[in-house]
């Protein structure tokens, strides 16, 4: 079996890292990018431990120069591309559209928008070459009016809507959204220590209380399923918006066995 080479941007901790962790232990070659050099160090070391082969390229997905040197470096590394996972997002600013700051909206969209387009142009003449994959990590914020995350949830929708296009665009590739449901990382809880002055009251109340009750989810669980589908997602899913917990693609999850638990 050829095992597939996996690009995971936003992958120093959350879901990136979880991904990167699994994909390695199903036999990925994984290059992991952020801005964090240390933790995404730290998440190569655990990959090379574990028996798999990781990368860590170290830049940031709003900077086009950095897009261009993270597919250059993967290439470089292992000889191709076959997937890339459109992972590193940031929800700030959380505002009301009346009162958000112009500068912070152009940053969130330089990560969530911008990134994912410029690494994908840099990544197409690989991936043409093998028929491969692009996982762009959305939100249920992309379809849900939460108020306070106009920036973050028009740019999600935006990014879904980039998926169908490239999907009609590029037909020798798989393109995917993937909706990863509430996770216990970071950008909750960012949410929780600053949405208090961005979002209605009982709006913000709704987050902190899904956390003190522990329904937010693990990063591993969505992890799971979003590596299976950088080995397994099939062609006719192309332009798809898919949820972690999806009937079909929990389907493929048990087929192919992967563990949640890593």
């Amino acid at each position: 079996m050829t095992y597939p080479t996996i690009l995971i941007s936003g992958a120093s901790r959350g879901l990136g890292a979880a991904t990167a962790r699994i994909a390695g232990q199903m036999g990925a070659n994984v290059v992991l990018a952020a801005r964090s050099e240390g933790d995404l160090k730290a998440v190569a070391q655990d990959i090379e431990t574990a028996g798999g082969r990781a990368l860590a390229v170290v830049g940031d997905v709003s900077q086009a120069a950095d897009c261009q040197w993270m597919v250059a470096e993967t290439v470089r590394a292992f000889g191709g591309l076959d997937v890339l996972v459109n992972n590193a997002g940031v929800i700030e600013p959380i505002a009301p559209i009346a009162s958000g700051d112009p500068q912070a909206w152009r940053a969130n969209w330089a990560t969530n928008v911008h990134g994912p387009f410029m690494l994908t142009q840099a990544a197409l003449p690989y991936l043409r070459q093998r028929n491969g994959r692009v996982i762009n990590v959305s939100a249920g914020a992309a379809t849900k009016v939460i108020p306070g995350w106009a920036a973050y949830s028009s740019a999600k929708a935006a990014l879904n809507h980039f998926t169908r296009l490239l999907a009609k665009e590029e037909t020798d590739i798989t393109v995917i959204a993937f909706r990863p449901g509430a996770m216990d990382t970071a950008m909750q809880a960012t949410i929780r220590h600053k949405g208090a002055s961005g979002m209605p009251a009982e709006v913000y109340s709704h987050f902190v209380h899904r956390f003190e009750a522990d329904e937010l989810l693990p990063p591993q669980v969505a992890g799971c399923a979003l590596a299976v589908l950088t080995f397994h997602a099939p062609h006719e899913w192309s332009g798809a918006f898919l949820q972690w917990n999806n009937a079909q693609v929990q389907s493929l999850v048990r087929q192919y066995a992967c563990s949640s638990g890593a």
